[in-house]
């Protein structure tokens, strides 16, 4: 079960960030955690390669350092009271930052607001939440077009557990199961075939299709007894990130959860629509 002692919030001062916050609020009362609030300040030669002279931003850059860290420390009170904190402020590569801010402070969860900007915010994952979830073993929980919670609960009704057919598929039914029964939500096992008829499939007889289907069905339910869990089984073809929006908005999902592949010269077909499963996702999706 994911009992995370200590959070990583990594925080921008967006209003991203004041979601993420409230969702890590309520997790660290119901898991009693230490919520680490981190920002992170581009280093200066990025900045000085932006604009103005090497001087005149050297002096900018020296005065916005303490503004900054107050800042943070006072968006950790307003944001997180009745919580565990300590404030962490660091310089350079955010991504690099958080990572290692995750290792150090021994973290059993990252949550992180993703961005994507422009007309098509919702197709574009922000450059610092990617590297986050390729390059961190530490869960992500990334909170993409979540709405704050209402409430000092966390409204968590139904959990979807996306999968391969794999050697992890237990583990993570197992880990679904766990925050379901801790949620008191039902749990969905979530597999999207490979082929919907577009491909060669398509020049095949449909009844293959739905052996197929039949087959990894099965499979998934024997993973389920072994998890010892209680779910339901959604096995769909078509592309991956748009079955699991699909089945994780007619479930009225609360959270999705993925596996990533950590072996990076395994380009497992998960791992390779992770990066749009969650930019799709209209609910917080747990990278573990």
């Amino acid at each position: 079960m994911i009992t995370p002692k200590t959070i990583l919030l990594p925080v921008d001062f967006s209003p991203s960030s004041v979601r993420s916050a409230a969702h890590a609020r309520i997790m660290a009362k119901q898991f009693d955690s230490t919520v680490v609030t981190l920002h992170v300040m581009p280093p200066m030669q990025a900045i000085v390669g932006e604009a103005g002279s090497a001087e005149a931003v050297y002096d900018w850059y020296n005065l916005q350092k303490p503004l900054l860290k107050a800042q943070l420390e006072e968006f950790t009170k307003l944001h997180l009271e009745g919580c565990k904190t300590k404030v962490l402020f660091r310089e350079g590569d955010p991504a690099t930052a958080i990572v290692e801010a995750a290792n150090e402070e021994m973290a059993g969860l990252i949550m992180l607001a993703t961005h994507g900007y422009g007309p098509f915010r919702r197709f574009l994952l922000g450059s610092v939440a990617a590297k986050v979830l390729n390059d961190s073993r530490v869960p992500v929980l990334t909170t993409t077009h979540v709405e704050a919670p209402t409430g000092e609960v966390e409204q968590i009704g139904s959990i979807v557990v996306a999968v391969e057919i794999d050697d992890r598929v237990t583990k993570l039914i197992a880990a679904g199961d766990s925050m379901a029964k801790a949620f008191g939500a039902s749990l969905h096992v979530v597999h999207a075939s490979p082929d919907d008829g577009a491909g060669t499939a398509h020049f095949m007889d449909p009844a293959w299709r739905l052996d197929v289907a039949q087959i990894l069905r099965t499979k998934l339910e024997e993973s389920v007894k072994k998890a010892a869990a209680n779910a339901t089984v959604h096995v769909i073809p078509g592309e991956a990130a748009k079955v699991i929006r699909q089945v994780a908005q007619d479930v009225n999902a609360g959270l999705i959860i993925l596996g990533r592949h950590l072996d990076q010269s395994f380009l497992g077909r998960l791992r390779t629509h992770s990066y749009a499963i969650v930019r799709e996702a209209t609910c917080p999706v747990l990278s573990l």
